[in-house]
């Protein structure tokens, strides 16, 4: 649970919905039309440079965020479930 909207994690969320509701307007792009641009090299396309960036960076941090509940929920498991049994008398 997060308490605080400054938190690092919910700023990245937020930055994360605003670059997907900028860039996800269709048409916008001339890459859309002309198909043949995905092909550019990065180091000649600014723009491909960036999202490629934009996506390694938001993978990550989705990746960490499930890695960081798979844990918690495997912790949970272990600490519920497997716990050595008291004696019957």
């Amino acid at each position: 649970m997060v308490s605080s909207t400054d938190n690092p994690t919910v700023i990245k969320l937020n930055k994360f919905v605003e670059i997907a509701s900028e860039y996800g307007q269709l048409g916008d792009y001339p890459v859309e039309f002309f198909t043949w641009m995905k092909y550019i090299p990065s180091s000649l396309a600014g723009w491909k440079r960036l999202a490629e960036k934009q996506n390694e960076e938001y993978s990550d941090l989705f990746v960490g965020l499930f890695r960081e509940v798979a844990d918690r929920i495997v912790m949970t498991f272990i600490r519920c479930c497997l716990r050595p049994c008291s004696p019957i008398m």
